[in-house]
């Protein structure tokens, strides 16, 4: 009798430390979920578009609160701390040619550099153009005019290099527009530095020259 109550002792003892064991082992996993999710996230497209635009290295599951800081451009001018999901809904938009009177800006972590997403309108549809600026030089690094369905021959020049090129290491004018538009001899817009408009294109030439001067005088106003 004795030996069976010992027994049934060991066994209920055995059974409690199981219990224990396998509870501590399911709270640990509801713990780690939420960081291996939060690890695990996949990059969305937009975003691996602007990164590839200015050569960030990236992986699918790199986080990118370690590589980019959100701020956007309201209606009023004026910049607000924004967060990543914000930014990606209005750069989207954006490139969709759907009107918005916000501007995303992509501060890169431990660099001078910004991208400034901005659009408008070309002969046809929407345009809209990616710049990396040096905050530091107030210098142009790079740009990259897009379009949704300027005139092929025409328009759609605007996403030449040849005409890109022309804004890329341009450091901001202080009072003046930074950029002015010729074509064929005749001056469209008066700026800083001139730009040869696309022949045959005047419309969507006087639309990308204006929408890069207003959207960095935007980004001035910082």
């Amino acid at each position: 009798m004795n030996t069976l109550l010992k027994n049934s002792g060991i066994n209920f003892i055995f059974l409690l430390l199981i219990g224990i064991i396998w509870n501590c082992k399911e709270k640990r996993e509801l713990e780690l979920t939420p960081q291996e999710t939060s690890v695990t996230k996949q990059i969305s497209p937009a975003i691996k578009e602007l990164l590839q635009f200015a050569n960030i290295n990236f992986t699918d599951t790199t986080d990118i609160s370690n590589l980019l800081v959100f701020k956007l451009i309201d209606k009023n001018g004026e910049v607000l701390i924004s967060d990543l999901e914000k930014n990606t809904k209005t750069y989207k938009n954006l490139i969709k040619g759907k009107s918005t009177s916000e501007l995303p800006i992509f501060e890169i972590i431990e660099s001078d550099e910004a991208i400034l997403v901005i659009q408008s309108r070309g002969s046809v549809g929407a345009i809209w153009a990616k710049i990396i600026i040096d905050n530091n030089r107030k210098k142009i690094l790079k740009l990259q005019f897009e379009h949704m369905a300027e005139s092929e021959g025409y328009g759609d020049a605007i996403i030449q290099s040849s005409f890109e090129n022309q804004f890329v290491g341009i450091v901001l004018a202080t009072d003046l527009r930074d950029f002015g538009l010729k074509q064929n001899g005749k001056v469209l817009i008066e700026g800083a530095n001139m730009i040869d408009g696309i022949s045959g294109a005047t419309i969507t030439s006087k639309a990308a020259v204006e929408m890069i001067n207003n959207g960095l005088l935007k980004l001035r106003n910082m």
